[in-house]
């Protein structure tokens, strides 16, 4: 009896700790709360284009949020072809806030990239995506400019930022291109494919967990192997 208790105990354990591995690679949905699993770190998918760009859906890039102390460093990596630009709209990227505005926007990787805007209300229009209250990047490079880039990070900081997801709110009033939590403005300079050649914005509205190192991969499978090995023997045993 005991012996059989334990091996359920054991089974329990595997079953949770792979489950836990699984809830690694998940894919959230943006709501009002628990965007982000983690309050220092949230990395947000760009999947959709404006209806004006042609880009439809897919897989743009990403826009990945690291909290230190109160200073969150925002890193915009977009896919192939696609670079960041200034095309009228407040900034080359739009998030809403949820601390009142008043944010510091600066330290762009790219000296071709200032500026920003932070207000209390939600008054920065992203055209088909609505409003938010942060605009960074205010002044960035026209879309035929070679000193546009691809990856762009800047740092966001105020007193009383202690989670990342401070930064991801839905842009409200809301547009009639969907919902969005962060705006990109950028140029297609593909050759082919949807909106090749096209200005636009990408919004973001879901986040994925990172993905455990390789090493972190391996040590998970082995434990998990080796608990499974050490009930196999006790029940070998106790026969």
């Amino acid at each position: 009896m005991n012996i059989s208790f334990g091996w359920f105990r054991l089974r329990s354990v595997i079953m949770v700790v792979a489950a836990s591995f699984a809830g690694l690679l998940s894919v959230s949905p943006a709501s009002s709360a628990d965007l982000c699993v983690s309050t220092t770190s949230c990395v947000v998918n760009l999947t959709q284009g404006n209806s004006s760009s042609g880009f439809g859906a897919g897989n743009f890039g990403t826009v990945d949020l690291e909290r230190t102390g109160s200073k969150v460093t925002v890193t915009i990596d977009l896919a192939s072809g696609f670079f960041l630009v200034g095309t009228g709209f407040p900034g080359t990227a739009g998030f809403a806030d949820s601390l009142g505005g008043g944010l510091t926007i600066n330290n762009f990787s790219s000296p071709a990239y200032s500026g920003g805007i932070s207000s209390a209300t939600n008054n920065q229009h992203f055209d088909g995506f609505g409003f938010s209250n942060d605009a960074a990047g205010t002044t960035a490079p026209s879309p035929g400019s070679a000193s546009a880039v691809n990856v762009l990070s800047f740092d966001v900081s105020k007193a009383g930022l202690n989670d990342v997801e401070q930064l991801l709110n839905l842009f409200s009033p809301a547009g009639g291109d969907g919902p969005a939590v962060f705006v990109v403005d950028v140029i297609n300079r593909n050759t082919s494919g949807p909106g090749a050649g096209q200005t636009g914005l990408i919004s973001g509205t879901t986040t994925t967990t990172r993905v455990p190192e390789p090493a972190s991969l391996t040590l998970l499978g082995s434990a998990l192997i080796g608990m499974g090995f050490l009930a196999y023997r006790r029940r070998k045993d106790s026969v």
